[in-house]
């Protein structure tokens, strides 16, 4: 008997163990996020305020070319402005919406507030951003739009990783091994990559906007995921089998 409440005793330790090395491997994981999708967005944002002549170059390019081919292509102009407005805040609200109904419907309901902070969060830290750098918008001769507000970082750019990040972080356990999850990496990648393409083809941002938008809104998910992990029930947490899995499995 003595001996069976040893080895009990034991097992309840290795898995306390086991909780707190995954504890220490999410935070650890959280803070390397952090470090490495910062990186970017400070280089970019120490160049655009020093007004480093080789990235003024590249945002100036950018924006004098496409802005040329817009004017001589109205279709391609159409496609782009028909992107930009999808993939504007209300389409995200509407995604976001639906997302959360289905969510509560299965009764994840962690699950479904991590999607409503991430997106809601990440709107108020591209606020928060845009009013510190307070960088203006480009200024080209014929404007296709006129979208209000500063220019650095991409709302669109950042809604975008934000959004696709999510979405592949709750469907991932919904989707097979292999071809599926391809698929969706591929949809997400590229879809997110031509809302940022959109953005400086209609000369409502530099290059350099968008890809600060890419770099916070793929690193706000990646922590905030990281942080969700963290507040699931400690029971929940020694449970969880050691295999790949999305956010919308563990512990809702």
């Amino acid at each position: 008997m003595r001996n069976a409440v040893a080895t009990s005793g034991t097992g309840r330790g290795s898995g306390a163990d086991e909780v707190d090395r995954q504890l220490a491997l999410r935070a650890a994981t959280a803070g390397l996020s952090v470090a490495v999708g910062s990186l970017p967005v400070l280089l970019l944002l120490l160049w655009v305020e020093t007004k480093w002549s080789p990235l003024l170059e590249l945002d100036d390019g950018a924006r004098d070319g496409l802005h040329r081919f817009a004017l001589g292509h109205p279709a391609f102009t159409s496609v782009m402005e028909a992107v930009s407005a999808v993939a504007g805040g209300l389409g995200w609200q509407v995604v976001s919406v639906v997302l959360v109904v289905w969510l509560l419907w299965r009764r994840r309901v962690r699950v479904a507030v991590f999607v409503l902070v991430a997106n809601a969060g990440s709107s108020l830290l591209n606020t928060a951003l845009k009013d510190v750098v307070h960088r203006h918008r480009p200024v080209v001769a014929h404007p296709f739009i006129h979208p209000p507000g500063q220019s650095f970082p991409s709302g669109h750019a950042q809604a975008a990783a934000t959004g696709f990040t999510v979405l592949l972080f709750v469907l991932w356990p919904h989707l097979r091994a292999g071809w599926q999850r391809r698929a969706a990496v591929v949809v997400a990648v590229g879809a997110t990559l031509l809302i940022g393409f959109s953005r400086v083809a209609l000369a409502a941002h530099f290059v350099s906007d968008v890809v600060a938008g890419y770099a916070v809104g793929v690193t706000w998910t990646l922590v905030l995921a990281a942080a969700f992990h963290v507040w699931r029930p400690p029971a929940a947490r020694a449970h969880s089998a050691p295999r790949s899995r999305g956010v919308s499995r563990q512990g809702d």
